[in-house]
């Protein structure tokens, strides 16, 4: 009885370590469950897990960047709004012109105005207004760039609105209305320039830190295949064993139970 268990346990075995085989091809990883590797899944599951932070920190900051351009569209267009405004304010201080037409080029100037104050309401990203120095561009927002959230980009303060930019009040009525009204522009149009720098400036540190990401995600990903990953070439070279072990323990086994048989009958005859 005792050699029948010993016979009993190696086939077992045998089939355990088989199929055990069988799965690490199956799966292409080498650790399954705990009892493949436990201290080897342990690690593997904390790299795993900074790969998955690396891929929300990456989309974080996409979508980030993506709420900058929008911005930077916004700028873009006020830019040009106050430029022509600019060239009204430029005919308006010509002396040349009557009453009757400083008043008709500031309608239009009066209209651009309000241009400039629907851009910096109606800019928005996901429901966000990234135009008028409020949500996302209040000037206290932060992005998690980093798989432990530790690491934070801050979002600059955008604000086009027209208040502003000192431009609510201004007109080209009158001659002396015109001049003012180029100091104002001048003023204006400086502010939209720093902050559309500001702007780029943020947008080329979400570009890198994305490069950055992606590099940090690769690596770490590498790192836990080394762990994890089965090596083809040596499971099936394992496999292989595995079947010739189970193959040669049940030729074994059987021929073990075939003499035990014989002997049994012998000794009752």
């Amino acid at each position: 009885m005792r050699i029948g268990t010993t016979g009993n346990s190696l086939f077992n075995r045998n089939q355990r370590s088989l199929q055990s085989a069988l799965m690490r091809l199956s799966t292409a990883q080498r650790i399954n469950t705990a009892s493949d590797d436990a201290s080897g899944l342990a690690i593997s599951e904390q790299l795993s897990s900074r790969v998955r932070g690396f891929r929300t920190a990456g989309r974080n900051v996409q979508d980030a960047m993506s709420a900058m351009n929008v911005s930077d569209g916004a700028g873009e267009r006020v830019t040009d709004i106050l430029q022509r405004q600019r060239e009204l304010a430029l005919q308006a201080g010509n002396g040349t012109l009557s009453d009757r037409d400083r008043e008709m080029m500031d309608r239009e100037f009066q209209q651009l105005n309000q241009e400039i104050e629907e851009i910096s309401q109606n800019t928005e990203f996901n429901t966000q207004n990234v135009a008028q120095g409020s949500d996302l561009t209040d000037g206290n927002q932060e992005i998690s760039a980093g798989p432990d959230g530790g690491d934070t980009i801050a979002i600059p303060e955008v604000d086009f609105r027209p208040e502003t930019l000192g431009m609510d009040t201004a007109t080209i009525a009158t001659t002396a209305d015109a001049q003012e009204a180029l100091q104002s522009i001048d003023a204006a149009l400086e502010q939209v320039s720093d902050q559309r720098s500001e702007i780029g400036s943020t947008i080329n540190r979400f570009s890198t830190a994305i490069s950055t990401i992606q590099t940090a995600e690769t690596n770490t990903t590498a790192a836990e295949s080394a762990i994890r990953d089965q090596d083809m070439a040596r499971g099936i070279a394992q496999l292989t064993q595995e079947q010739l072990l189970s193959e040669s323990s049940t030729q074994a086994f059987s021929l073990f139970r075939e003499i035990s048989s014989d002997h049994i009958m012998n000794l009752l005859q």
